[in-house]
């Protein structure tokens, strides 16, 4: 079966969306600051561009890209339990220590969104202190919760694909992504 060429570029594309988010890719590095300034989504400029190279519904394109956004954080959130889960079994961390590092996660990702926009109207100098200041308060936390973030195989922090080397606590910080 031969599927229209439309269908398979598209397919592409948003493939090449989603390896770039999985491997640490940053589409709003690749937008300009007017754009970032502006406070326009950078996904929403691409979105755009696909649907109008194409002669698309941009409003369908979009369609797209939130159901793979929202397929991929699913994914990205079992795994992160799956390791959570490991790490108690391998006795790594308590069952204690992996529920306060739950409520962490959730309390980083709404500082996260509730940061979003204000982070948008600061120098890189600004952001990269607020970074540093987010990265000491984690470790800080950490140490508290006597839990050593070198070993939690990337989970607070992302991961460790993208910005700061693997497994730098910047990746879950407000604006990093």
């Amino acid at each position: 079966m031969k599927l229209p060429q439309k269908t398979l570029l598209i397919g592409g594309i948003l493939g090449a969306v989603g390896v770039g988010a999985l491997t640490g890719g940053s589409m709003v590095s690749a937008q300009s600051s007017d754009t970032a300034n502006a406070g326009m989504d950078p996904m929403s400029s691409l979105v755009g561009k696909i649907a109008s190279k194409f002669n698309l519904n941009k409003a369908e394109v979009q369609a797209v890209f939130d159901e793979q956004k929202t397929t991929m954080e699913a994914e990205r959130e079992t795994e992160r339990a799956e390791k959570l889960q490991a790490l108690v079994d391998a006795g790594t961390i308590t069952a204690a220590q992996k529920k306060a590092i739950e409520a962490k996660m959730t309390a980083m990702r709404a500082e996260r969104e509730s940061d979003k926009d204000s982070f948008k109207d600061l120098t890189d100098e600004q952001r990269k202190t607020k970074m540093e200041e987010n990265k000491s308060d984690l470790e800080t936390w950490a140490k508290e919760q006597g839990i050593d973030l070198t070993k939690l195989d990337g989970i607070l922090m992302g991961g460790g694909h993208g910005r700061g080397g693997p497994g730098g606590p910047e990746k879950l910080l407000p604006g990093s992504r």
